[in-house]
């Protein structure tokens, strides 16, 4: 679990605000308030550059939790097949392939972008998703993927008159429903049965029978995936206790099972916690995942396959935004700021919270060593900014346009710049450009540089693709 913030009354000294890994009040100058920074960027200069609202995602952090991932399931043959839908900029997929890392689709499209980073990172992409066309998994196979993770019989046949019209061999999974609650948001749920994603395990036996009867289909593995923003990882070892069960049974009727992918879905904290700043958090949260997930599986000897996304790209990023205006009805107080549902539309549809934070503040600095694998100092900022509770809403026509509701943070002037925390996954991926705003710019930075990796999108870009 990475390092949370508290909200306005941190400001308080009595109520420090700590910093997700990466991201650090820092004074750039004597005398100067405090500007959060990203690495060893200030955002504040960022924004004055590139503009606002800017996605702006930290490398070091990607990096380092890659890494974590790595350590935690070092004691099995794995590999971490980075989940792109969680963000899938084509800098942030390189960056995840120069660790080494293979990749989870759910699309043909985001095939292609892992093909436009680097070809040869196919070999360690995993094929999900309930709805694969022939198409796409013409793509699949002439790019030579690792593994499709079939969710029906329908796709089975499909995959296997492709495969054989096309001369090739597709190695599979069948992704079974393990009837396993994840204990998570009902939209980002998938182990139940009355989900549409994955097969019942008692009816998944006659899939892999069949599968084992195609000339152009090589059974090869196991998949199940329960859901996303678990934080229960009991959860895990229930799905991977039934899991492990019809692997030994399955090997008992002849099949081949090299790989079980156990799926993704580990949650980050989005709110403060009692221990969410505690040193090695998130290397904790990490052991006792893998330990839910490597306990059913001892003995069997196979080679897994994880999908991570959020935990390693969300507290990533932040999304930078300006205070247009300040607004107050009756006694409710509004800040309108320049990004909106479009730009960030989590809070509109699950209700999420995010932290958000001014990204200059006045008081004082305090730094201390973080000893996680984040790799990254911890700083705290407190003073004695006054405070109020307001809503924090965007400029779209709609009420759900908001990203808090009666937040208390310090006093905000119009003009001055917000950061909402945690937006690294599930944020530019789901823009769209609704009320026909376009999409952010994104920045990655790397100690002290700061590349552009996506221009702001612009309204001459959205017509481009219109006739009238």
């Amino acid at each position: 679990m990475r390092r949370s913030t508290k909200s306005a009354a941190s400001t308080a000294p009595k109520n420090r605000i700590l910093r997700p890994p990466a991201f650090a009040y820092r004074r750039s100058a004597a005398r100067q308030p405090l500007c959060l920074s990203c690495e060893k960027v200030d955002l504040q200069l960022l924004a004055e550059r590139h503009g606002t609202p800017l996605y702006v995602y930290s490398a070091q952090t990607i990096r380092t939790r890659l890494k974590a991932y790595a350590q935690a399931f070092r004691s099995i043959p794995h590999t971490i097949c980075y989940s792109v839908k969680a963000n899938s900029t084509l800098a942030i997929l390189r960056l995840v392939a120069e660790q080494g890392g293979g990749f989870d689709v759910v699309s043909g499209g985001e095939v292609e972008r892992i093909l436009r980073v680097q070809p040869k990172a196919a070999s360690k992409l995993v094929f999900s998703g309930v709805g694969k066309t022939v198409p796409e998994m013409e793509l699949a196979l002439k790019s030579g993927i690792l593994l499709f993770n079939v969710e029906s019989a329908s796709e089975l046949r499909a995959l296997a008159a492709t495969a054989a019209r096309l001369k090739k061999k597709a190695s599979i999974a069948i992704r079974v429903n393990p009837d396993v609650s994840a204990k998570t948001h009902p939209y980002i749920s998938t182990g139940l049965h009355q989900h549409k994603f994955g097969v019942p395990i008692p009816e998944s036996r006659a899939l892999y029978a069949e599968a084992a009867r195609h000339p152009n289909l090589v059974v090869a593995g196991v998949s199940v995936h329960i859901g996303s923003q678990i934080t229960d990882v009991g959860s895990f070892k229930d799905a991977l206790l039934r899991v492990a069960d019809l692997v030994r049974e399955l090997r008992r009727t002849g099949h081949n099972i090299r790989y079980v992918d156990a799926g993704g879905g580990l949650g980050i904290s989005y709110q403060p916690t009692a221990d969410s700043s505690a040193p090695g958090s998130f290397a904790n949260q990490l052991a006792a995942y893998a330990k839910a997930v490597l306990e059913p599986l001892r003995g069997l000897k196979v080679h897994l396959l994880l999908e991570p996304g959020r935990s390693i790209i969300a507290p990533a990023g932040v999304l930078v935004t300006r205070v247009v205006y300040r607004k107050t009805n009756n006694r409710k107080r509004f800040l309108i700021v320049d990004a909106a549902m479009n730009d960030l539309i989590r809070p509109s549809l699950y209700s999420a919270h995010h932290e958000i934070v001014p990204v200059s503040v006045a008081g004082s600095v305090e730094t201390q060593l973080a000893s996680s694998p984040d790799d990254a100092s911890r700083h705290t900022a407190s003073g004695d900014a006054a405070s109020e509770l307001t809503d924090v809403v965007g400029p779209i026509c709609e009420t759900g346009d908001f990203f808090a509701r009666d937040r208390k943070l310090p006093i905000t002037h119009e003009g001055d710049l917000l950061a909402i925390l945690d937006t690294g996954a599930y944020g530019s991926v789901l823009g769209s450009n609704y009320n026909t705003r376009g999409r952010p710019a994104e920045i990655l930075v790397d100690g002290t540089k700061a590349k552009v990796i996506r221009r702001r999108e612009t309204v001459s870009d959205q017509l481009r693709q219109e006739n009238f």
